[in-house]
């Protein structure tokens, strides 16, 4: 089957529900619908780097001067999306093309590696995101995992070979959770002390504040970018659309004010819609 068509609605089988107790192997009909579906979502991923590709040629050729004045306003009457999103897909269509040896990637997970790829060069960034796949093993590398790595990324690297060395040393650390998972390690005891119903829970408990500390780390790296990426975006995202802009902002300030309540120790699920300033 070619995957790089894209399919038409038409083309797809028609959606049918299939009661949760059957467990059975999939018949050929259903592999066959599988392998349609997954055929569609693979040319969707290549369509994000096609257009992509194809508005980098119309802007920069201006082949939309027949019938409009800018690009901007091609792009939203034609298409539907403001020019920063086309921009966007500009940008990131050779990133993907050129992690493509290593595996498709889909638009969030460009925008992550973008920083990467114009600040160190393609080859760093291809580096980079090799090593991150080696290291997630069978995770899946999130764009929210790509971040977190690209959090660890000194300003400078000498050459792309020391990505690898970099991303090791911050998974033996803890400091890349969401790729690397730290380990728990529990202290042998003295046999018979305590009990295995106590040993059990002792292990549980060890294993929740592993992860619990692992959830901290990505929140902190999450946090640091989200620092970082509102520098210098507020003043003209309120120019350009005020509405949407406020209402952005305003979900923010909730959203803050409910991690820092949360971040005491109290966040339970009842109380997270009071202010972090109302006790």
């Amino acid at each position: 089957m070619d995957t790089t068509a894209v399919l038409s609605v038409a083309s797809l089988p028609t959606p049918y529900d299939v009661a949760p107790e059957i467990t059975s192997p999939l018949t050929d009909k259903e592999r066959s619908d599988l392998k349609r579906c997954e055929q569609a979502l693979h040319g969707f991923r290549k369509a994000l780097i096609v257009a992509g590709k194809a508005l980098e040629v119309i802007n920069r050729g201006r082949l939309y001067r027949e019938t409009h004045g800018t690009f901007e306003e091609y792009v939203w009457e034609v298409w539907g999306f403001k020019r920063a999103h086309a921009y966007r897909l500009i940008d990131e269509w050779p990133v993907a093309v050129a992690m493509s040896p290593i595996g498709d990637i889909n638009e969030a997970q460009a925008r992550e590696l973008l920083p990467v790829y114009k600040n160190h060069g393609p080859e760093t960034a291809v580096a980079f995101f090799r090593e991150t796949t080696e290291l997630a093993g069978e995770r899946k590398v999130t764009a929210a995992a790509l971040a977190e790595a690209r959090a660890v990324l000194p300003p400078r690297l000498a050459a792309p070979a020391q990505v690898a060395d970099v991303l090791r040393a911050a998974a033996a650390e803890g400091r890349v959770p969401r790729i690397v998972p730290p380990r728990v390690e529990i202290p042998e005891r003295p046999a018979g002390e305590p009990t295995p119903a106590d040993g059990d829970a002792l292990k549980d408990a060890a294993r929740a504040g592993a992860e619990g500390i692992a959830v901290l780390e990505a929140a902190l790296a999450q946090q640091k970018q989200i620092y970082d990426r509102l520098a210098g975006v507020v003043a003209p995202a309120l120019l350009y659309d005020p509405g949407r802009a406020d209402m952005l902002l305003g979900e923010l300030r909730q959203y803050a004010n409910r991690t820092a309540y949360r971040a005491r120790g109290r966040g339970g699920e009842g109380n997270e819609g009071r202010s972090a300033g109302d006790d």
